[in-house]
């Protein structure tokens, strides 16, 4: 058989040359031309919209975030809208509840980015690798939800790191978040934000789907974006975050925010939406969420512009009644009344701990407060509990003793001496020319009713009767129907006296709650009103706190 290769034309050593040139000529050439690295997303990039599974669909245009009004309550009326969280920026103690496969859910890449081409870089229009290519390729390549590159990969970003452009989304990367990808209406929120060199920082997890109501999610260093059909993509961050954190995020009664964080409020404070509520932050209140009747009770004053203020705690329920405290006052809620505002008031105090008398399991307590030592009218504050904390049922005027107030522990002395003693003391009895309406244990006084007032005797600072009046014992039947009826209606302050002490001869007697208005011999006198409602409220325990203000709050 002939050789193959005798059937080749000999080839002149010209020929051979010339072939040989231009074969190199061509091997310098480069596959594919070298294009400059794009410039940085800024905040018109175009945005995607998500659909309910968080896949995304065809690029619409650019959409900028605005404010939502909640739909079941007047919106505060804010300065300025913005963007950036109220307090630094705290991520949540733990993520959102049960994240559920997306189509980016592949893991962290930990392979640092390169310009090195993957394997079917020849077939792409920009080369793909490193981190950023790993996790395209996990997620289905060409083929995946991101598309093809639309870009080169872009370093040079805050914190060391860079991102690469796709048709249909982003992945960004940095040392110390890995690589992870962005997409639909998530993306064009954090465009909106100014994408990498924004308050968010870089993503620090795939968008998780498969949340209530159909909703998406994605954490990034400084705060999450919440998606849902219904609201669109929000971020929420810094102090607020905390608290959506803490009631269960997207999962929680607030539901979905519906508004971006808005701030320029009143003391430098901001809000943010939800589906279900509000929550709102000042440097000096923390931040609060406040829905239901409570909000719109809290709307028709003005919200955080109006006299009530900022939120100041949670609302808190028990006994089937709910109350929140703000700053300038209460906001009560029951089945039967609904709402209802409270001032704010020292019964406040009971419930932060500045008195410095507790309410001892009492349901209700009034405070008798002077403002200085030697004088006589006081500030009578009836509390009672709501939900168990204590409220104010009214506030009036009053007097104590002739000669004003005793210091704490030092006794009050004889009647004739005109000192109230300083304290906290019980309600158990009480007294007069026929019941109101009381639960306490009630004296009808008649002509021989006698108040103990000699020491060494054993009716010292005791009710007893008698046809006589021997020295230092009171004739309460003569004080109830004289002109100024002191005695018509009347409560006895155990002050030294069982329950809440044993008797001490001579440290003080006949220390009462009673009607006539003036300066007393050491009691404390309010309206006849008040005195009578007072009785009708009472029950047996109830306390009294009386005395100087300075020595009755912290």
């Amino acid at each position: 058989m002939t050789p193959r290769g005798l059937f080749l034309p000999a080839l002149r050593p010209a020929a051979i040359a010339a072939v040989l040139s231009l074969a190199s000529a061509l091997a310098a050439v480069p596959a594919e031309a070298t294009t400059a690295p794009s410039p940085v997303p800024v905040a018109t990039t175009t945005a995607t919209t998500t659909t309910a599974t968080g896949t995304p669909s065809t690029p619409a245009s650019s959409t900028t975030a605005s404010s939502t009004t909640a739909s079941s309550t007047a919106d505060p009326s804010p300065t300025s809208a913005a963007s950036a969280p109220a307090a630094s920026a705290t991520l949540p103690s733990t993520a959102p509840a049960s994240p559920s496969s997306s189509p980016s859910d592949t893991g962290m890449a930990v392979t640092p980015p390169s310009a090195a081409p993957a394997a079917t870089a020849a077939a792409l229009p920009y080369p793909v690798g490193g981190a950023i290519g790993a996790l395209w390729t996990a997620a289905g390549g060409e083929s995946s939800f991101l598309g093809l590159p639309a870009g080169p990969e872009t370093c040079g970003q805050p914190d060391g790191g860079c991102f690469q452009a796709f048709q249909h989304g982003y992945i960004f990367w940095s040392p110390t978040t890995g690589a992870w990808a962005l997409n639909g209406a998530v993306l064009g929120t954090y465009a909106a934000l100014g994408h990498n060199r924004g308050w968010l920082g870089y993503p620090t997890g795939p968008e998780t789907c498969g949340q209530p109501d159909g909703g998406c999610f994605q954490a990034f260093q400084h705060g999450y974006i919440f998606w849902s059909p219904t609201t669109g993509a929000w971020a929420v961050g810094g102090a607020i975050l905390g608290t959506y954190a803490a009631l269960g995020h997207n999962r929680g009664w607030l539901g979905y925010p519906t508004g971006p964080e808005t701030c320029g409020q009143p003391s430098g404070g901001c809000f943010q939406a939800f589906q279900h509520g509000y929550i709102f932050w000042s440097a000096t209140t923390g931040a609060w969420a406040v829905g239901g009747a409570i909000l719109s009770r809290y709307a028709s004053y003005g919200h955080n512009r109006g006299i009530l203020g900022y939120p100041v705690g949670p609302e808190v329920c028990a006994g089937g009644e709910c109350i929140q405290t703000f700053q300038g006052g209460l906001i009560g809620w029951s089945p039967a009344q609904g709402t209802t505002v409270y001032a704010m008031s020292e019964c406040n105090a009971l419930n932060t701990g500045r008195s410095v008398y507790g309410a001892n399991g009492s349901a209700r307590v009034t405070f008798a407060i002077a403002e200085a030592y030697g004088v006589t009218g006081v500030t009578a504050v009836n509390c009672f509990k709501v939900a168990g904390l204590f409220v104010p049922q009214w506030i009036t005027d009053g007097q104590a003793g002739k000669a004003g107030f005793k210091a704490p522990g030092v006794p009050s002395g004889p009647t004739r001496y005109d000192y109230s003693p300083s304290g906290s003391y019980t309600v158990t009895e009480a007294f007069g020319v026929g019941n109101p309406g009381t639960a306490l244990q009630y004296t009808t006084l008649n002509p021989n009713s006698r108040w103990g007032g000699n020491p060494w005797t054993p009716t010292y600072n005791t009710y007893f009767e008698s046809s006589s009046w021997v020295g230092y014992d009171e004739n309460m039947w003569y004080f109830a129907t004289r002109s100024t009826h002191d005695y018509r209606q009347g409560a006895v302050i155990n002050y030294n006296r069982p329950p809440d002490s044993e008797i001490v001869q001579d440290a003080g007697f006949a220390i009462f709650l009673h009607e006539n208005k003036s300066p007393t011999a050491g009691c404390l006198a309010l309206d006849d009103w008040a005195v009578v409602d007072f009785l009708q409220r009472s029950r047996p325990g109830d306390r009294i706190i009386m005395g100087v203000r300075a020595d009755l709050f912290r």
